[in-house]
Parts: C-alpha cells; sequence; structure tokens
C-alpha cells in the first residue's frame, strides 16, 4: 500500500497490488470513508468475501471486465457505485466525489480485487498509470515516495517511511489464466 498524497483532507493510496479479494481486504480494513477503484479481471469468488468491509466504503468506482459482476454485488449489500468503465475516469469521479462529501478522512483507493490484464500489462502498470493521474490532480501535495519511477511498489515495499503504509499481500500472482 503507498499513500501518494493528499489534496485538500482527501488522501490517495495505491494498492493495484491488490489482485484479488484477500489482498484488498487489507486495504479496506486500513481506511474508513472510503472513494474505492474496483475491477479488472475478477478472480473466483468475485468480492464476496469483502462483505464484512463494505460499510467502510463511502461509493465504488468499477473498472474492467468485473464491473458489472462487482456491480450487482455491492447493489445487493446496498453500496453506492458507479460504472467508471476505465481508471482514468474512475480516479477522476472518485476525486471530485470524496472532495465534495466532506467526510471527515476520506480516501481514494486503488484496490481492484482483480487481475489487471483486461486493460494493463500487469499490476505494476496499472499502479503506475494510478500515481500518474494522482500526480496530475490540480492541488495535490505529493509524498516524497510517490513521486519515484521505476521500481513502483515492489521497490518501495520494503523501504520505511515515504509513502508506504506496508507491503500488500497479493496472496497469489496475476497470472495470465
Amino acid at each position: 500500500m503507498e499513500i501518494l498524497g493528499r489534496r485538500g483532507p482527501v488522501l490517495f493510496v495505491n494498492d493495484s497490488k491488490a489482485t484479488n479479494a484477500n489482498a484488498a481486504a487489507r486495504s479496506l480494513a486500513a481506511f474508513e470513508d472510503i472513494y474505492w477503484i474496483a475491477g479488472g479481471r475478477a478472480k473466483e469468488g468475485g468480492i464476496e468475501s469483502l462483505r464484512r468491509l463494505f460499510p467502510r466504503v463511502a461509493r465504488a468506482y468499477l473498472i474492467g471486465e468485473a464491473a458489472e459482476a462487482f456491480a450487482t454485488t455491492l447493489a445487493e449489500a446496498g453500496v453506492a457505485h458507479a460504472m467508471a468503465g476505465t481508471l482514468d475516469k474512475a480516479l477522476a469521479m472518485a476525486a471530485e466525489d470524496a472532495a465534495r462529501e466532506g467526510r471527515a478522512a476520506p480516501v481514494v483507493l486503488l484496490a481492484p480485487a482483480c487481475a489487471s490484464f483486461d486493460q494493463f500489462e500487469s499490476f505494476a502498470a496499472r499502479g503506475e498509470a494510478f500515481r500518474a493521474g494522482v500526480a496530475a490532480l490540480e492541488g495535490i501535495a505529493l509524498e516524497p515516495m510517490a513521486t519515484g519511477g521505476a521500481g513502483g511498489d515492489a521497490a518501495r515495499a520494503g523501504e520505511a517511511g515515504g509513502g508506504v503504509v506496508g507491503a500488500s499481500a497479493a496472496g497469489e500472482p496475476e497470472g495470465r489464466g
């Protein structure tokens, strides 16, 4: 989990490594008032196992192949959600909503609970796209580690301080399956 920066009270966190529900659970458990960006190529079980954490989600922004299935699960649980389609649209929507809704400690969290291969070549590429999108937001105050390039989350996971909250245990590798 990598803290990228803050715009006003809104914190932006990248956990693109959360490629399954088990890994996403760690990120969702770490925050309240979450504007959750989720989706991609779903793994078995989808997000059903995350239901106990849904009360922490202010709104979900769904991307990729899993969007419709995730929307069904979220609707059944009464969680507000939007079909964003792509990561850049999800980030724009989440950033706007988090700033506008006036919650005490809003967090825009990328913890997809999915593989990235429907839209990106890897979870690292998805994380870099999110990092670049956050860096481009007007008024963003970036964490020092969030401005780094090559190595991304994997390089930061072992470093203390900076923008890293802790290494996300993604469970199993994404694989191409």
